[in-house]
């Protein structure tokens, strides 16, 4: 007998899991690997995700299964398989007595990168207080999201799949020592997202009992694609670019379904998208209406089902400097001054397409908004922070707190917790692997500290002192985040660790928010009077 070795039977067979050591000494049971659905290969390739096989004899769940195709960040080769869709389990030990709180991770990355895997998402902190963590893979970019707005293809392949992965854990965490009956979700930008369409769409109703948003929400605007004609329908555009010229959907699907599933997101990554798309951060393939489905995502227009509001116990929020992320990625390197002279000349590049078509409405101009940011400088290096607010504020807190107002005046809600993740730290590990430079907490920085990275070693980072402001803001934020998870209430009870009550929001001219720093405070902001609120902030220009 392997002590090193754990048996759980699930529906489809029995796991074989293995015993881990944390990043801190302790023991925890990791269960990766698990196939929740069908390979979605040759005939499923754009279909919803189908249940997986059961099996014979032990699976071996000491190893991840494959990731999402994607294009390495680093090395910009393609990595992964269309057979992608496993999830891990992690829980400190099986005790079928105790039914413990489940959280589900969905990773972020635009629709088009990311997994499951604890090379980011390592269970090390959260495990600790007494949950059993699930995080998965979904289908990503074209493979995921291709709409050709026809029943062959009709969008929204990789929210089914996060559906799929929620209806296993209904079916088997029990298995486990999990309570089916308390499942939260949580996920950070994409996956951010991801939740709040789960949380909207009845599809998901009954798989989860409570949500947390992290910089990502439905309303952000790179966060939907609306219904386009063939001539500007990314899809139909990968299919011309392959070689197919064509506005016949069936022809499309045809044509696109045989190409080699790697060649097809390196032509998506590649080529797809213009330069000025790419200045604008636009993604070629995000969740859209799935009319033509006949189990749609969406059975309703997304902003009926948005303004309906979530039901469950709901925490969202947002880094107070989310864009400077963006800026290191795409301008750090030689044709940054380009770049930006060229945004400089003309600010609508800088201005996601959504966005644009917008601003008649508000109505503020093109020239309006870049005053509000620059005033009469010039976009360029030295004004690298300016554009990063701009980013920020268009890209995330408008959509956040838009959603938080919606949440506040809802009559037929649950408790509803908005956050301000303000704690800066230059050696983050985000900082040092993006080559973010500019101050304040850029997107995704909040990530490492409920999760420990395993790639961490990678890059010659140590984890966190015990005695460190870094693990005080591991331990509130897994703490905040479990009490949540376990209770629908991130405070619970006043503690030496947590010596504050996170207030939820209620309906009025301020909103109420956490701000999350080696000392936690509840602070107010006015409505309407945020640089985010273009309309009523133009006014006082």
């Amino acid at each position: 007998m392997d002590n090193n070795r754990v048996d759980v039977y699930v529906c489809e067979g029995k796991l074989i899991g293995i015993v881990e050591k944390s990043v801190y000494g302790d023991n925890y049971i990791a269960f990766r690997g698990i196939p929740y659905a069908k390979p979605p290969v040759g005939q499923l390739r754009f279909k919803d995700p189908v249940p997986p096989e059961p099996w014979a004899g032990g699976r071996d769940a000491s190893k991840h299964g494959n990731i999402s195709i994607q294009m390495d960040s680093f090395t910009q080769e393609m990595i992964g398989d269309e057979d992608c869709l496993y999830l891990n389990v992690y829980t400190i030990n099986i005790n079928l007595r105790k039914k413990r709180s489940v959280m589900v991770w969905i990773h972020g990355g635009g629709f088009s990168s990311g997994s499951g895997d604890s090379s980011l998402y390592g269970p090390d902190y959260i495990i600790q207080k007494d949950v059993i963590l699930v995080t998965l893979n979904y289908r990503l970019g074209v493979l995921g999201f291709l709409n050709l707005n026809d029943e062959v293809a009709a969008g929204n392949q990789g929210l089914k799949d996060v559906v799929m992965a929620l209806q296993w854990v209904q079916k088997n965490i029990s298995k486990f020592g999990g309570d089916p009956e308390n499942v939260t979700i949580f996920g950070e930008s994409a996956g951010g997202t991801i939740v709040h369409y789960l949380a909207i769409s009845p599809v998901a109703k009954g798989l989860f009992h409570k949500a947390i948003s992290q910089s990502g929400v439905a309303t952000n605007p790179w966060a939907f694609t609306e219904r386009e004609p063939p001539s500007t329908n990314k899809g139909f555009q990968l299919a011309e670019k392959l070689g197919k010229v064509t506005t016949d959907a069936k022809v499309a699907y045809e044509f696109l379904k045989k190409i080699d599933a790697k060649k097809l997101r390196l032509v998506e990554q590649k080529t797809l998208t213009t330069k000025m798309e790419k200045q604008q951060f636009f993604l070629s393939f995000s969740p859209s209406m799935d009319y033509e489905s006949s189990n749609p995502f969406f059975p309703k227009d997304i902003k009926t089902l948005i303004r309906r509001g979530v039901k469950v116990p709901f925490l969202l929020g947002y880094n107070n400097c989310e864009g400077s992320y963006f800026i290191s990625i795409i301008y750090n390197n030689q044709k940054r001054k380009t770049s930006l002279k060229e945004i400089d000349s003309d600010f609508r590049r800088a201005i996601y397409p959504s966005v644009l078509s917008k601003l008649s409405q508000i109505p503020i101009t093109v020239e309006e908004l870049r005053f509000l940011y620059f005033g009469n400088k010039t976009v360029s290096e030295e004004t690298l922070l300016n554009y990063s607010n701009f980013l920020s504020d268009e890209a995330f807190y408008q959509g956040i707190i838009e959603v938080a107002d919606i949440q506040s005046k809802s009559s037929n809600r649950s408790a509803t917790y908005l956050y301000k993740f303000s704690y800066e730290n230059e050696s983050s590990v985000m900082r040092k692997i993006m080559g973010v430079t500019l101050p304040g907490v850029s997107h995704g920085e909040d990530l490492f500290y409920l999760f420990y990275p395993h790639k961490m070693k990678d890059f010659g980072l140590e984890p966190p002192e015990l005695d460190s402001d870094q693990y005080k803001i591991i331990s509130y934020l897994t703490q905040m985040w479990t009490d949540f998870a376990k209770t629908g209430n991130p405070t619970p009870a006043v503690t030496d660790l947590i010596p504050i009550k996170w207030m939820p929001l209620k309906h009025g001219n301020t909103c109420d928010y956490l701000n999350i720093n080696t000392e936690l405070r509840m602070e107010t902001f006015r409505k309407g009077e945020q640089r985010w609120d273009w309309k009523n902030i133009k006014n006082k220009l």
